[in-house]
């Protein structure tokens, strides 16, 4: 695994393209609003339709609030845009990081489970009207994308607060000695 990240690392920081936007005065401040602004789309749609799936809005036709899942896509795009513009100007502070890799998981995770609902309950749940509850087994994908998707927010917000330092060297930092933190292999 260190010498696939060492490779990764070194591989995203070779492309210079990205960089000299990103280090400017406003490169990263309008990266983070657009990663924001994306990250709202995406969990105020796909939020409202998880809720509703989970019993809360009955008078809400599921098929209503599916409209809005367009919005959701568009801010899962702007977000993994500007998440992939973060990552490769500063790949060392992301590749070691442990956070990035909860959120890694936990958005591979999001994918699967949005792709076990499309493949089994979708259907079923769309036809439902105002005023019907869906199945069991949709609340339970619903409430896993839930909680899915706030700990990809929570990992993201983590990122800041784990960041890795170079080995060797003695971390300093609230969480610098817990079992989040990790390091950057001298190169």
């Amino acid at each position: 695994m260190d010498a696939f990240q060492a490779w990764l690392a070194a591989t995203l920081a070779s492309v210079e393209v990205i960089s000299p936007f990103m280090h400017s005065a406003w490169g990263w401040p309008a990266c983070e609003t657009l990663h924001f602004i994306g990250l709202s789309l995406l969990i105020g749609a796909i939020g409202m339709f998880d809720l509703r799936l989970l019993g809360l809005a009955k008078r809400v036709p599921i098929a209503a609030l599916h409209r809005l899942v367009p919005w959701g896509i568009l801010g899962y795009l702007v977000s993994v845009i500007t998440g992939a513009m973060f990552l490769v100007s500063e790949p060392y502070e992301y590749i070691y990081n442990p956070s990035f890799h909860f959120k890694m998981l936990f958005m591979a995770l999001a994918g699967f489970n949005v792709l076990v609902f499309y493949l089994t309950m979708f259907r079923r749940v769309k036809a439902l009207g105002s005023g019907i509850d869906a199945p069991r087994s949709a609340k339970v994908i619903a409430g896993a994308s839930l909680f899915l998707w706030i700990g990809i927010i929570v990992w993201g917000r983590m990122l800041t607060f784990t960041r890795p330092g170079w080995c060797g060297i003695e971390p300093v930092g609230f969480l610098s000695t817990s079992f989040l933190s990790s390091c950057i292999p001298l190169k």
